[in-house]
């Protein structure tokens, strides 16, 4: 027989078995098994540095259901990939060049891109390393890369066609502007931080007047761009003031006094400086009053030369500069300090400064509508389902998409410009002359597409989209997107949008959103912050089984979790344990005695409620994964393991098992290796080593199937197990007395191997039970003797426990303190009976009655007969140790 070894070695086992499963190619899907595809398409991580378990928590999920759609007999896919990542990669790439004295304008635009793609190799090949490190069942035959040959095409394919249906454009428009990686970003990259900020107050001088109209702002180097003053044309301070000019300072320019209800009288002064060019309200401001647009800053937030030279500074100096000047031309007033929020790049952390650019965007309206009516009907759902409403929001209040980014690493823009016109030439192949005037003096446009430009296409070009292909007619649309709330519009509602128009449907069914992973502080998991857990460290330490039940058992479906690195020595333990339950297990097995199938006739009592026990559990577990509720499947296997299995189903077993009966042990065997294959099953998907490692080592039962691995093996089916409900209700009053008795040991701390009397009243049927549970009953609950009756009298003083339809009392001479104990259950009956009272006062309140929620009112309902059965429990365990 296989050697069971004495503990489960997971560095031994991991690479052996992942080894194993590549080898015989378990984690592919096949076009032509005649299997319900089940695809599942892994949101591509970045390449820019290693993952931590954030999103290590999110990847497990998704291996998870396709681990579990695999064994229940579907073609599973899950499709691995990377992102190229374009702001976040060059960002990384420059600080290495930084450090090596080096830019990329030193190195120049082709070695920058090759800095960029040898660290793509780099760390690309560090992710994909942890992918297979926590055990990841994907097909790597499929592996995509959004800079990959034929992803680049779909990316120039969906340009090119909706350029030609006017729904690509280039306008100029107030822009993120990133002044550190000196490229526009999207509204969804942007953080918003409140800050210790400052109101300066000012005076604009009136032409032709001695009159000044007051100012406030926060950012007073801008006025150097003002192109107005506005008021709110109900302000009656103000109104003489309408259609007069005011003379900038220190720009000595003349610019209108104008009307605008944007404006709020009360805040500052009432009055409002104007600079289209940098400041998004501004910005709608001047185009309804057709104002001039100056912009006043170079890329690098300096500003430029159309500022005078004094104040050619970066930004912050410059402020400090028109302050000072102000102050020498006595314009300043005063200055407060302000609480304000500021928007921050993601990616920089640098303050963003809003400004004018000439962009490529996308017309989102039409692509939305679609995208809109599939979320309202319920082709397209979400879990948790609140995502739909935010989603629906963002959906109906759409802006148009800046695509542009000016940097040098991602897809190039496919627009090339004409110098002899206005002509913009595009198309699937570069061109060679100006589609407008045939000229050949053009040039291609230097930026690059946005990263999400080829995200969107993620359902699609990896399975050969633009062209027609035999994956994409299969695996399209795809079944569930696992991803993480941050991105449902970054990514989502885009992929949605695309794919719809261009299949005509949604790219998946279900979007699971999933926990958000925080350190102890309550802060997200960052790359950029250095919080996140490595999970190669703390696989190192506890295995990946631990890892991933850890990971997953703390997430809730749509929750925040705090995750510590402390926190996976749990799953290690639960690991454990099933290896010991096993080892024992194996150890009473006799290869010259073949296991026996299931025989309903011949099952002890305690057997039929483990067998009810896992069909009960097997059918939670469906249910719960179907719904996408992850960790409550979890939860319930770790307790059918744990709990029913080990704790119970094992220890109940130990009679058979030590006795001198061999028919008796043939039968317990056999159905504990019944449950235990069911079990390590039930786990597989969550646990995939160790579940492996122990089901290659066990005797096939004939219940089940035998494939050459587990993990293509028949996931328990709730409709096909055995169920005994009445020998399992039976069984389970049993299980109460037993562990009432626990409690009683526990209450008066008895030492586990300390033998007790106990003495149950109960009625015949529970007399019946009991003395053929006798043995069991002894052993589990550490007695010397059980005496059991319909009328029994207590013998004398006992400590107590009341359950349904039981009495059970343990002599209490010599156990502990009586006195003492009824001084504390005196203490316990005054505080229990003193909550009630007030939830009984609660509720004959005809007022809460009729104003709570109804879940509110049940809750109360629930926690007041919780305190009347603790309260009767009490009196009894008083009444109990009366002389």
């Amino acid at each position: 027989m296989t050697q069971f070894e004495a503990a489960f070695d997971p560095k031994l086992s991991e690479r052996k078995l992942y080894d194993f499963w590549m080898e015989k190619g378990v984690f592919k899907a096949s076009r032509t098994s005649g299997k319900k595809p089940f695809t599942v398409l892994m949101p591509p991580p970045n390449v820019t540095s290693q993952l931590h378990m954030g999103h290590g928590t999110g990847y497990t999920m998704q291996d998870i259901l396709v681990r579990w759609k695999r064994m229940k007999g579907f073609e599973a896919l899950w499709l691995p990939g990377t992102d190229h990542a374009g702001i976040a990669t060059q960002m990384m790439v420059e600080k290495s060049l930084e450090k090596e004295g080096t830019s990329r304008q030193k190195l120049g635009r082709v070695a920058f891109v090759k800095r960029c793609q040898d660290w793509k190799e780099k760390y690309g090949g560090m992710i994909l390393d942890q992918f297979r490190a926590m055990g990841f069942s994907c097909d790597w035959d499929r592996i995509a890369y959004t800079m990959d040959p034929h992803l680049s095409h779909a990316v120039r394919q969906i340009f090119v066609t909706l350029f030609n249906e006017g729904l690509i454009y280039r306008g100029e428009r107030l822009v993120n502007w990133d002044p550190v990686l000196q490229t526009g970003i999207s509204d969804d990259e942007v953080e918003s931080k409140e800050v210790n900020g400052h109101l300066w107050y000012f005076n604009y001088p009136i032409e032709g007047s001695t009159e000044f109209i007051p100012i406030a702002t926060t950012r007073p180097e801008t006025m150097l761009g003002d192109t107005a003053v506005a008021v709110n044309p109900d302000d009656e301070r103000y109104q003489h003031l309408i259609g007069k000019m005011a003379r900038l300072p220190l720009a000595n320019r003349l610019i209108p006094i104008i009307a605008d209800s944007y404006v709020k009288s009360e805040f500052g002064t009432g009055a409002v400086k104007i600079t289209p060019a940098h400041d998004p309200n501004d910005f709608e401001i001047g185009k309804r009053h057709k104002l001039p647009f100056i912009d006043i800053m170079n890329p690098d937030a300096t500003l430029n030369d159309k500022v005078p030279e004094r104040f050619r500074k970066p930004r912050f100096e410059a402020r400090k500069e028109v302050i000072r000047a102000l102050k020498e031309l006595d314009l300043f007033v005063k200055e407060e300090s302000y609480k304000t929020t500021l928007p921050h790049s993601e990616r920089s952390k640098e303050v963003i400064e809003p400004r004018l650019s000439l962009q490529w965007f996308v017309d989102m309206k039409k692509l939305a509508a679609p995208a809109i009516d599939v979320a309202k009907d319920g082709r397209l759902k979400f879990h948790p389902d609140l995502w739909k409403k935010t989603y629906l929001h963002w959906m109906e209040n759409i802006h148009d998409w800046n695509i542009s980014r000016q940097l040098w690493w991602g897809h190039r823009i496919p627009i090339w410009y004409c110098k002899k016109c206005d002509g913009h030439t595009t198309g699937m192949t570069d061109p060679s002359q100006c589609s407008k005037c045939r000229s050949t003096e053009i040039w291609q446009d230097e930026d690059v597409l946005d990263t999400w430009f080829s995200s969107w296409l993620w359902p699609l070009s990896p399975f050969g989209w633009p062209d027609k292909s035999n994956d994409l007619e299969h695996f399209y649309p795809t079944d569930v997107l696992v991803t993480a709330p941050e991105i449902i519009f970054l990514w989502v509602a885009r992929m949605t949008m695309v794919g719809l128009k261009t299949r005509g449907v949604a790219p998946f069914h279900d979007v699971f959103l999933t926990a958000t992973v925080c350190d102890k502080q309550g802060r997200k998991f960052s790359k950029t912050l250095g919080n996140g857990i490595d999970p190669m460290e703390v696989i190192d330490r506890h295995g990946t089984d631990a890892v991933r039940f850890t990971a997953v058992q703390l997430a809730p479906l749509g929750g925040r979790i705090k995750m510590a690195p402390e926190d996976f020595e749990a799953g290690g333990r639960f690991v454990n344990k099933i290896w010991n339950a096993a080892r024992f297990i194996f150890n009473y097995m006799d290869q010259s005695r073949p296991l026996q199938p299931l025989d309903a006739s011949k099952l002890s009592l305690s057997e039929k409620w483990l067998l009810n026990e896992l069909a009960v559990a097997a059918e939670s577990v469906d249910k719960m994964l179907h719904a996408y509720r992850i960790n409550d499947a979890v939860e319930h296997v770790y307790h059918m393991i744990w709990g029913s299995f080990c704790d119970w189903g094992v220890e109940t077993a130990k009679n058979a098992l030590q006795g001198t009966d061999q028919g008796e042990k043939d039968r317990t065997v056999s159905v504990l290796v019944y449950v235990l294959d069911a079990l390590l099953r039930l786990a597989s998907p969550v646990m995939p080593f160790v579940t492996e490692e122990i089901w290659q080592k066990l005797p096939k039962h004939p219940g089940w199937d035998r494939p050459v691995s587990l993990c293509i093996a028949a996931y328990p089916d709730p409709t096909t197990l055995p169920r005994f409900p009445e020998a399992a209700a039976q069984w389970q009053r049993v299980q109460d007395v037993i562990a009432g008795i626990r409690s009683v040991r526990s209450q008066a701390g008895v030492p586990p191997k300390q033998q007790l009397e106990a003495y149950v009243k109960t009625d015949t049927a529970g007399v019946t039970l009991l003395k053929a549970a006798d043995a069991d009953v002894r052993r589990l609950a550490g007695l010397s003797k059980l005496e059991t009756a319909v009328d029994l009298k207590r013998p004398g003083q006992c400590l107590a426990d009341v359950g349904k339809g039981y009495e059970t009392y343990v002599p209490a001479a010599g156990l502990l303190d009586v006195a003492k104990e009824k001084v504390r259950l005196d203490g316990e009956i005054a505080r229990i009976g003193k909550i009630l009272a007030g939830l009984e006062s609660k509720l004959g309140n005809a007022s809460f009655a009729d104003r709570a929620p109804p879940d509110v009112v049940e809750a109360t309902v629930a926690q007041r007969d919780n305190m009347k059965t603790q309260l009767a429990g009490l009196k009894i365990n008083l009444s109990a140790l009366a002389d």
